[in-house]
């Protein structure tokens, strides 16, 4: 699954540019010219970048406020392209992740995407809940912790933070750390993990929060996810560093 992306602009050169640079990268880009179209594809969906024409394009710096206050894309990458008007220091005030200024050229506009491709990919596996029909296997203490119980579960979606299961008996208290047991769908890799039952329905359903998982089980499920996500191939190489380019640490 392609990295997606949303441009606000109605610079011909700058979407000429962001075009092929983004599709070099396989990344998809749908262009809004209008903020008010824009705002409404920000309320409607998640996107992997989010990419605003700060200073041509009237209302867009709205339109990067926002991105912050929205929960669907309050942790998306989000650029800042400036031209001589909005100041770098004003662009990051306002949530951009990275400052572009006009006028924009491919080969930079290529090095500051690479830059941040990783940590886009990384915030999509996070975000990302693949579905799956995979056992688990829950062992948890009692309360009084003078025994373990062991659950059989079917989880019916996955990520990196947790899952959703079905139980197969009556669902334990919210709360509960339990030890998890499952292999990771067309693997041979067993995983196991602490987890707390983050939430019950009552009818067998609940969501299980994953609880500082090993280095090794990040690894492995990173992987997993990268695969499905389309970012297994060949990766994307950050490019050396070049003047007029900015970034800050999400």
């Amino acid at each position: 699954m392609a990295l997606q992306s949303l441009l606000l602009s109605r610079d011909d050169d700058v979407i000429r540019i962001l075009r092929r640079v983004l599709n070099d990268l396989e990344i998809e880009v749908e262009v809004c010219s209008l903020p008010d179209k824009a705002a409404e594809e920000l309320a409607r969906r998640k996107w992997d970048a989010i990419i605003i024409d700060c200073d041509d394009c009237h209302g867009a710096l709205d339109v990067l406020r926002s991105v912050r206050q929205l929960a669907s894309n309050k942790t998306s990458t989000a650029f800042a392209i400036i031209n001589g008007i909005t100041s770098v220091r004003n662009a990051f005030e306002m949530g951009a992740n990275l400052a572009l200024e006009k006028p924009i050229t491919a080969d930079r506009a290529l090095h500051s995407f690479r830059a941040v491709h990783g940590m886009m990919l990384a915030e999509r596996r996070r975000y990302y809940r693949h579905p799956v029909d995979m056992a688990v296997t829950l062992r948890y203490e009692d309360k009084d912790k003078q025994c373990q119980h062991e659950v059989l579960a079917t989880a019916i979606n996955l990520s990196e933070g947790g899952m959703a299961v079905k139980l197969k008996s009556a669902a334990t208290d919210t709360k509960a750390v339990a030890t998890l047991h499952f292999m990771l769908p067309g693997t041979s890799n067993w995983i196991e993990t602490n987890g707390t039952i983050a939430w019950a329905d009552g009818e067998g359903h609940a969501g299980i929060r994953f609880e500082n998982p090993p280095l090794a089980v990040k690894e492995l499920m990173a992987h997993w996810f990268d695969q499905r996500l389309g970012g297994d191939k060949k990766p994307v190489k950050p490019a050396p560093p070049k003047r007029r380019f900015w970034q800050r640490d999400s």
